[in-house]
């Protein structure tokens, strides 16, 4: 009876024994990894908020898009914990290095990692660049006192969010072709039938601004001498 219950103990024992810099390394690594992480997504979250990230993404309409799916988060707290939960599992990676567990996630996830990086970069920079160039192009034609400026502005920088979700999208590896392909198909539609629409809608414009600039020049002509 006595060995039924102190021979697992003694086993126990051993096994700490002979692996006891295996579970100390695991406690500093689970301890200490934990702690980077969470500070990792805190200066992340909040280098992104000083930057205003969150209106760029409110301005790209990403804002609307996650509140309607029903997510309390913002997506700067969504990227936050992306990067948290990574930096996570390339922990339990490490562990399981430590224990000589071989697991199929580790050759696959870990080279991966790069590209995740790199299409968060993009889209990060991408959002910023749509929203830097939307504002631009509306101030520019409300200078030029053209109509629906705002919109132009706003379309433009739908155009540009689009393209740099399917860039960082290809840089994951995810097969886009087909999807660019039909987006530009429909834009060109787009921009021909805007076209045309601004040059039947302004033809009355035109002619009346070319009958008043031929009286002016014929009534010039009779003033001469």
């Amino acid at each position: 009876m006595w060995e039924a219950i102190t021979d697992p103990l003694v086993r126990l024992g051993e096994l700490l024994v002979a692996n006891g810099p295996k579970f100390l390394a695991t406690l500093v690594i689970l301890l200490g990894g934990w702690l980077v992480c969470r500070a990792v997504r805190l200066v992340l979250v909040r280098g992104l908020r000083i930057a205003r990230l969150d209106l760029v993404a409110e301005k790209a309409g990403i804002e609307s898009f996650l509140k309607k799916g029903g997510l309390k988060q913002d997506s700067v707290d969504l990227l936050g914990a992306l990067v948290y939960w990574i930096g996570i599992i390339v922990l339990l990676i490490i562990v399981m290095k430590v224990w000589n567990i071989e697991v199929g996630l580790s050759t696959t996830l870990v080279p991966f990692l790069p590209r995740i990086f790199v299409s968060l970069v993009i889209l990060i920079l991408g959002l910023y660049l749509a929203a830097f160039v939307g504002d631009l192009v509306r101030t520019a034609a409300a200078n030029a006192e053209m109509m629906y400026a705002p919109l132009l502005g706003q379309i433009l920088r739908y155009i540009l969010v689009i393209f740099v979700v399917l860039t960082a999208l290809q840089q994951l590896g995810i097969e886009t072709e087909l999807i660019s392909k039909g987006f530009l198909l429909i834009l060109a539609s787009l921009c021909l039938g805007f076209g045309l629409a601004i040059g039947l809608g302004a033809k009355d414009l035109v002619g009346k601004r070319l009958d008043e600039w031929i009286k002016k020049i014929e009534e010039e002509n009779r003033k001469q001498p």
